[in-house]
């Protein structure tokens, strides 16, 4: 690793470590060890190249792609991975927990499935899945067929392919989320902060990752890459060991065992 790339490195983690500090500050603090992130202040539900992009920035993230705002009747959260079906159809992502009120697993047929909808509050589609079972915590939405999407993580770019590494070397992580107060000024909806890095010091666990960087309610169901573009998994919880993410790859392999249907990552290249 060269010397620009340490340094790099070094200077997120304190940042990381100094905006978690400020979370904390703020209250997340006198909330369960482990919260989830959903908005539920929201009773309508907020490998070879790298990422050019800032670690931080602003801009909005609208339509249906990984960063975007998703709607439920649970609350608002955030859209993660696109994926293609063997079916003919078309899955985006967000966070079991945006759906299920308490743990368990559902599959949703057909016109059963709760209704998602977009930041502007319209119909994309049925959730087709979910499941709320630690260590997994992942939702799929099945999207109408007349609705665009697009497979780019705003600000960031990628995913790139799945990044299901086992290592014990720092991570660097990017996101782009819409917590309240840092993805957006909830009365205004006016962007602050939404794109984010954060510094996960190894990824050991298959299932689960532990970051230092800053997170808030809304910003559950974000897509987490890792900096060369891959996907690594999902924000959805925050706590004392920071930003808590569940592996795309294990969630991705129990999705497709309940649904019945094979699915793709659709790829798109870094910024």
């Amino acid at each position: 690793m060269n010397h620009e790339a340490t340094s790099r490195r070094a200077a997120l983690g304190a940042m990381a470590l100094l905006a978690m500090v400020l979370m904390t500050a703020e209250g997340l603090a006198s909330r369960p060890a482990s919260t989830s992130l959903a908005a539920a202040e929201n009773p309508s539900c907020n490998r070879t190249v790298s990422s050019l992009a800032q670690p931080v920035g602003t801009g909005p993230c609208p339509g249906v792609r990984p960063g975007a705002m998703i709607l439920s009747d649970e609350g608002s959260c955030t859209m993660n991975f696109l994926f293609k079906g063997n079916d003919g159809r078309r899955y985006i992502g967000t966070a079991g927990h945006c759906i299920l009120a308490g743990n368990g697993e559902a599959v949703y047929k057909g016109r059963t499935g709760p209704e998602a909808r977009d930041a502007d509050g319209n119909r994309i589609g049925r959730f087709a899945y979910a499941v709320l079972k630690a260590p997994k915590d992942f939702a799929l939405v099945r999207l109408d067929k007349g609705v665009k999407s697009d497979a780019q993580m705003c600000h960031f770019g990628g995913p790139t392919e799945i990044n299901d590494d086992i290592t014990t070397d720092t991570v660097v992580l990017e996101f782009f989320g819409n917590g309240l107060g840092i993805g957006s000024i909830p009365v205004a909806n006016v962007p602050t902060l939404p794109a984010r890095s954060a510094v996960a010091n190894g990824m050991p666990d298959p299932d689960h990752v532990s970051a230092l960087g800053a997170a808030a309610p809304g910003d559950s169901g974000s897509g987490i890459n890792s900096e060369d573009g891959r996907a690594v998994g999902v924000v959805v919880t925050i706590g004392s060991n920071g930003i808590g993410i569940t592996r795309i790859a294990p969630q991705l392999a129990r999705a497709e065992k309940q649904l019945r249907v094979d699915l793709k990552l659709l790829t798109a290249p870094p910024t």
